[in-house]
């Protein structure tokens, strides 16, 4: 298993890629704070800005096509293909 670095918000944290670790989960473990809700997909609550990298994200409906185009993702339930950074939304 190869690790991939996230940088979120300025901050670079390390984490394994995989398909069970999501970037929320990710985050948590590290002690970095994201708003979340459902932890499904389903409310957005989540909602953060994909700056760069790519990510696999298996949503419930809580994002728009218009998000997804403008590069918004669901941290709850997308997992990072390569190193990604990240912007949080307030």
């Amino acid at each position: 298993m190869e690790n991939n670095k996230c940088i979120i918000n300025q901050k670079t944290v390390e984490f394994p890629l995989d398909k069970k670790n999501s970037i929320l989960d990710a985050a948590l473990k590290h002690g970095i704070d994201l708003h979340y809700n459902c932890r499904a997909g389903f409310c957005g609550r989540c909602k953060v800005l994909l700056k760069k990298g790519q990510i696999d994200m298996d949503h419930s409906g809580g994002i728009s096509r218009i998000e997804i185009k403008e590069n918004y993702i669901l941290a709850c339930c997308s997992t990072p293909l390569t190193p990604i950074e990240i912007e949080v939304i307030s």
